[in-house]
């Protein structure tokens, strides 16, 4: 069964416009969704708005070090980070990757060289669907019991079934994060995607069914096009808590 590459949202943070064009072809010809940023406080805003799987952080920014920003990205987005630089010096590298970066390049480097630490990077990091089953999980106004495959929205107790209850586990625990296809398909059906699959749009129409209120126009569950689905921040629209695990 043929596969189709995960597209990951990177952030190129570089001063340069040669070196941020041949990242964005880089990148462009994998598929991968990029944004860029020229200084620090352009970083700051991209790391604030949206949610990246990758960072390429160049060192010498024009308003400050890119590595106080390592910081700012585990903080933020949480995605790895390989940190881009002139300065060959060991210690240097040895700064960078003891502040958090997973990767040190050289500049100026080899196009197929970063192609293959990038895609290497990603395969080997993306971000784990796997949710704790053994509990309540709770967000904003709802209310997931897996054990008994019942869900408290509002005043309605609902009953799913099992791949309805594991897919809105997964999408109560990554509340808005863009979780694509090929991400969800082994986790819930336990098979690897392929372009052809439908599976987790039919499953996504049937779980908007039962908790939307206008299913044609969802709340909750959106469609990122392209991409795959995000659950809206619930905690935004009622002030509560982030989603949690809590003892029966």
């Amino acid at each position: 069964m043929l596969m189709t590459p995960a597209r990951s949202r990177i952030l190129i943070v570089d001063d340069d416009a040669v070196t941020r064009a041949m990242l964005r072809g880089i990148l462009g010809e994998a598929g991968h969704h990029v944004g860029e940023a020229r200084t620090s406080d352009e970083a700051r805003a991209a790391i604030r708005n949206g949610a990246w799987d990758l960072v390429l952080l160049d060192r010498r920014l024009p308003d400050g070090d890119g590595l106080l920003l390592i910081r700012r990205v585990q903080e933020s987005c949480r995605c790895p980070i390989i940190v881009l630089s002139v300065m060959r010096d060991e210690q240097d590298r040895m700064l960078g990757i003891g502040l958090g970066a997973v990767d040190y390049i050289s500049k100026p480097f080899n196009a197929n060289e970063i192609r293959l630490r990038i895609r290497n990077l990603l395969a080997s990091g993306r971000r784990s669907l796997d949710v704790a089953m053994d509990g309540p999980i709770t967000r904003g106004p709802f209310r997931l019991h897996p054990a008994t495959r019942t869900l408290s929205l509002g005043n309605r107790t609902l009953r799913l079934s099992p791949s309805e209850t594991r897919l809105l586990a997964i999408f109560l625990t990554h509340a808005g994060e863009v979780l694509e296809r090929e991400r969800l398909t082994p986790r819930i059906c336990g098979r690897d995607w392929s372009y052809e699959d439908r599976a987790i749009d039919v499953l996504v129409a049937r779980l908007r069914k039962r908790i939307e209120d206008d299913p044609k126009n969802p709340r909750w569950i959106v469609t990122v096009h392209g991409d795959g689905y995000c659950f809206c921040d619930a905690e935004e629209e009622t002030g509560g808590q982030t989603a949690s695990t809590r003892p029966s």
